[in-house]
């Protein structure tokens, strides 16, 4: 699966609809909502509308795209020692799939 950025037309579709609910912009809005109450204890949490998912979707877009344009940033490494066995390591090259639709 690809990383999924979410955006507000997938957000009006359906809030259940997969566009949506596998997007990062939903994962962020579902952890504001579970973080709300323990920042700001004595306030009801605000309405999700268009304006407070824009940002959101912002974030989530800007973030899948910056990753997906710098595929070298990332270097994923294993490095290991084992009483006399020698360090070793081991590197692979990590691709992103990103769904700019979603």
């Amino acid at each position: 699966m690809g990383l999924k950025p979410g955006n507000i037309f997938a957000s009006r579709v359906g809030l259940f609809a997969p566009e949506w609910a596998e997007s990062m912009a939903k994962a962020m809005e579902d952890a504001f909502l579970q973080e709300w109450p323990i920042a700001m204890p004595d306030q009801e949490k605000p309405a999700l509308n268009d304006q407070m998912r824009l940002l959101f979707v912002a974030i989530s877009q800007g973030v899948i795209n910056h990753l997906a344009a710098n595929p070298d940033a990332f270097v994923i490494s294993n490095s290991s020692e084992n009483g006399n066995a020698p360090l070793h390591t081991h590197t692979a090259t990590t691709s992103l799939t990103v769904d700019p639709l979603l």
